[in-house]
Parts: structure tokens; C-alpha cells; sequence
């Protein structure tokens, strides 16, 4: 039978392989619910048949091994000659799991949560307990829906927890900001922008042109309130520039004090709370500043020992983004075609078809890995803002009234076929540009390191 017979596909027809002629008595169902502390299996046969009844067992030496134990004494008493285990990926608590009994022989099949959630659907039961979840687990085995049977390993580990540690220190480094935004609008609300009194229209105007700039960084750290740019005047500014390194315009100078002349501020004796909290907050964004930059860094040096290196001969491609795609998709040799790592993203359309008619594309499944998700959205943005090759994809989608969101979308897909071929073929991007050196590219988004100054297509 061929590998495009079975309705599952690949994955499918390696499944009922293993089963094919197999007495479905002898065939053992291992279901395991991860938990912090409390982990749970269940042992029972292909046809539901309770072998083990459900039992706790601990993630160290002593708890694995008395897992170990039971399947093999449960293999004995049945003469199972096929066993599946599974798990649910719950939190991060099941990877160890997984690990360890891959070192004693052991492949584990994962199962995304969202599955277990609609087995127990299926059965009309809303209760959810871990006896219950581990019969999902079960049916979900018995139904070969597992994801994945591989943890990322290697520099796929390391760049993924690198990746996701960048992405949450951003985010947190993002709310910092708004808190110091909503503080400096107590202390001096027209350091952010104000409204000239020579327009009859609400037009903002800004003193600088970036907030979290060094110049904007310099004055909130010294200067802070109105009375304190004053006190400086126009020489005292321009005497901090040069001290400093600023480079502040002429025109952003006379903003600055126009803003600082007309501010209604509190006295600065008033706010010294504010003062005080803001000179602490700064202090925080320093430090997420550096730890941001320090793991960026070894994110660049982990992606440039792998092939994901080569996703830097994209245009609009930067060294993060590079790294979440390529730890997030992981080895492409486990993928058939580019769509299987669409659908992990949860980025592939839903069809809606029925009774013969035509049908038609819903919105996207949102039903796989989130963090590759978010990568295919930013990966698209900055597609169709900084790749020529693929702006015309960009424009026809534009043309037929699509929004700019579903085109990004749309971008990302088409970035997940490009990357799959690249990695799989081991080549850099091919760019309709014949003077592009993928080299250049690539060197010049890197702050860190730098690569060979050519790159082979072989």
C-alpha cells in the first residue's frame, strides 16, 4: 500500500503497519498525564480493556522505574507484542517524561491538550479529571492523533528556549515601557509630544523622534521635569550633547524647551515620588535592555553553528526571527511537505464544504504551536515590507481587497514553504536580483559575529 493511500497520510500508513495482522489483545495502550508533582498512567489494551488500573507515579529514578516496571509486567502478562505510549503536552512538566523513557527504549507519542479536550467532548462529558483526561489520552493513542514523538534536542533546544526567553523579556520589557510612559505623563506630559499653538488642527508634535532613544533616555534619567531643562537653557543642552554623545538637533533643542516653557507641570517638590519611582523604572529598563541584548547575541552565535543560518539570505529576515522559525519548525526531514508545518502553526485556513458545493476558506485553524504561529505573522509583516522578490505577492493580495493581516498571514505561509525548501535542499534564498551577494545579506544583519564572506549552493 502506498504512502498516499491511507487517509492519514504518512503518518497513517506507519501506524496501521504496526498494527497489520497484529492480534488487537496483544497490542498495549500506555496513557500518561503529566503534572507537576502528580503524574498519572493508565495500561490498558487496544480495545479499551483495563490491564493497569490507573496509578500515580513520581518523575524521578524510583517513580520511572517502577513506571518501566508495570508496562513490562504488563507486557508479560499479555504477551503484548505492540505497545503505544502517549502523553498530553501539558506546561513543560511532560519533556522530561518523555526523555527519560526514551532512554530506556521507549518512543512516547505527544498529544496537544486541544485533542484531549475535544475526546472528552466527543464522549459528551464536560467533567474533567485525570482518570477522565487519561481515557482522552487513550482514545487519542488508539486514534493515532499525536503530534509529535521527538523533543527538540540540540542546538533546536537551545535555540528555542533561548528564543521564547527573548520573546518574554521583550514583553515584559513592552509593559515597562507603558509604565514609564504613564509616569512621565504625570511628571511632564508634553516631553511626549504636544500640540503647537499655531494649528487649529490636532496635530502632535513630537521633541523626539524616538522615546526609548538615547537622547529621550538621557533627559528622563536627568532631567526629567520642565524647571530642570530650564534651569539648563539652550547652552546647557547643547553643552550635555557633545558631553554625552547625544547629537541633538537644533530643532529638537527648541522643541524642548518650547514644551518645557509652556508645561503646566506640578512643582518639582510635589512629584518626588513620581521622580523617585520613574529614576527606578528607568533603572529596570536598563537592565532588560541588557539582558535583551546579551540573548541576542547568543542566539546569533547558536543559529550561525546551524543550518538555520541560511534563512538570513532572506530579505526581510532578521537574525530572531531566523532562530524562532528554524527552532520552532524544528528538523524539516520530519516533514513530508511544507503544508504539515503550516498546520502546526495553526495558520492554515479552515474549509468550509459541504453537500458539493464549491466551498470556501474560513479564517485560519489557530490549532498548533502558538510561538511558531506569532513567528509566521511578524515573518510575513516584514516580508511585505522589506522583500522585492516577493512584493508582487504582496500587491495581489492587496488588489482583491484582502486585509493587511491576512495578507501577513498569507506572507508567513509562503515564508514556511520557502524556509522548508531551503532547509531540506540546504540553499540559501534565490533572488531575482542576480547582483545580491547572500553573503552581504547576511552580514549585515548581524551585530555579533560574521560569516564566511561566501556561501556555497551545493
Amino acid at each position: 500500500m502506498g504512502k498516499s493511500s491511507h487517509i492519514q497520510g504518512r503518518k497513517g500508513n506507519k501506524f496501521s503497519q504496526h498494527l497489520r495482522g497484529v492480534n488487537l489483545e496483544q497490542v498495549l495502550i500506555v496513557a500518561i498525564d503529566a503534572a507537576k508533582l502528580h503524574q498519572k498512567a493508565l495500561i490498558c489494551n487496544y480495545f479499551g480493556d483495563i490491564i493497569v488500573k490507573p496509578f500515580f507515579f513520581s518523575v524521578n529514578r524510583d517513580g520511572i522505574q517502577s513506571l518501566c516496571d508495570r508496562i513490562k509486567q504488563a507486557e508479560k502478562d499479555c504477551n503484548a507484542v505492540r505497545i503505544f505510549l502517549g502523553i498530553e503536552a501539558t506546561g513543560h512538566y511532560y519533556e522530561d517524561i518523555v526523555r527519560i523513557l526514551g532512554q530506556h527504549g521507549y518512543d512516547v507519542q505527544i498529544i496537544n491538550p486541544y485533542t484531549t479536550k475535544e475526546e472528552r467532548a466527543s464522549a459528551l462529558n464536560w467533567c474533567k479529571t485525570d482518570d477522565l483526561d487519561l481515557v482522552a489520552i487513550a482514545h487519542a493513542i488508539v486514534g493515532n492523533k499525536a503530534t509529535e514523538t521527538k523533543l527538540p534536542e540540540g542546538k533546536y533546544r537551545e535555540l528555542l528556549t533561548l528564543t521564547r526567553a527573548r520573546r518574554s523579556e521583550v514583553r515584559k520589557r513592552s509593559s515597562l515601557r507603558m509604565e514609564i510612559r504613564g509616569i512621565m505623563d504625570v511628571i511632564w506630559r508634553e516631553f511626549q509630544g504636544f500640540s503647537p499653538d499655531d494649528h487649529h488642527k490636532p496635530i502632535k508634535t513630537k521633541i523626539f523622534s524616538d522615546m526609548w532613544g538615547k537622547s529621550s533616555l538621557f533627559f528622563m534619567k536627568y532631567s526629567p521635569h520642565p524647571s530642570m531643562v530650564l534651569a539648563l537653557g539652550e547652552q546647557g543642552i547643547r553643552e550635555s550633547s557633545r558631553k554625552h554623545n547625544l547629537k541633538i538637533r537644533s530643532s529638537t533643542i527648541q522643541k524642548l524647551l518650547h514644551a518645557a516653557n509652556q508645561a503646566l507641570s506640578r512643582p518639582k517638590e510635589e512629584l518626588a515620588a513620581e521622580l523617585l519611582l520613574l529614576s527606578m523604572k528607568l533603572e529596570d529598563l536598563e537592565r532588560y535592555d541588557q539582558k535583551i541584548c546579551r540573548l541576542e547575541c547568543e542566539i546569533e552565535s547558536v543559529l550561525l553553528q546551524t543550518d538555520g543560518k541560511l534563512l538570513l539570505s532572506i530579505p526581510g529576515i532578521a537574525v530572531v526571527t531566523a532562530a524562532e522559525a528554524y527552532a520552532e519548525m524544528g528538523d524539516v526531514s520530519q516533514y513530508e511537505n511544507p503544508h504539515q508545518i503550516i498546520k502546526k502553526a495553526g495558520t492554515n485556513p479552515v474549509v468550509i464544504q459541504s453537500g458539493g458545493g464549491k466551498g470556501y476558506y474560513g479564517s485560519i485553524s489557530k490549532q498548533g504551536n502558538d510561538h511558531l504561529r506569532f513567528v509566521v505573522y511578524t515573518a510575513g509583516k516584514s516580508l511585505s515590507l522589506h522583500n522585492t522578490d516577493l512584493r508582487p505577492f504582496y500587491e495581489r493580495l492587496k488588489e482583491k481587497g484582502k486585509h493587511a493581516r491576512k495578507i501577513h498571514i498569507a506572507m508567513g505561509n509562503k515564508f514556511l514553504k520557502i524556509a522548508f525548501a531551503m532547509l531540506r535542499d540546504k540553499k540559501p534564498f534565490l533572488s531575482q536580483n542576480v547582483q545580491k551577494q547572500y553573503a552581504d545579506e547576511m552580514n549585515k544583519k548581524l551585530k555579533y559575529h560574521s560569516i564566511a564572506n561566501h556561501l556555497t549552493a551545493s
